[in-house]
C-alpha cells in the first residue's frame, strides 16, 4: 500500500545523542472530516529519523527526497573534480 503523500510544512535538523543527527518532519494540517463537527483542522504527527554519524550522505539523501530535490551532479562537477586532482598532482 502507498503512503498518501503529505505535504511539509518544516523541517528541522538538530544534533542526535549518537553523534549524528536527528530529522525532523513537520507536516501541513490537512482538514479532517466529522459528520458532527463538520470540517476540522487535523493534526500531522511529526515524524522523526536518526542517522548516525557515519551516515551524513544517507541523511542529505533523505532532506533531498522529501524536499523534491533531483540528485546528479551539477553541471560544473566534472570540471570542478579535474581540478581538484591537479591540484593534488
Amino acid at each position: 500500500m502507498a503512503k498518501e503523500h503529505r505535504e511539509i510544512r518544516r523541517m528541522e535538523i538538530e544534533p542526535a545523542e549518537n553523534g549524528g543527527h536527528t530529522v525532523t518532519h513537520n507536516y501541513k494540517e490537512r482538514p479532517r472530516h466529522s459528520s458532527k463537527m463538520g470540517v476540522m483542522p487535523g493534526y500531522e504527527e511529526p515524524e522523526h529519523h536518526v542517522f548516525g554519524p557515519e551516515e551524513g550522505h544517507e541523511m542529505l539523501a533523505h532532506i533531498a527526497n522529501h524536499l523534491s530535490i533531483p540528485e546528479g551532479k551539477e553541471k560544473d562537477e566534472p570540471e570542478r573534480e579535474e581540478k581538484e586532482k591537479e591540484a593534488e598532482e
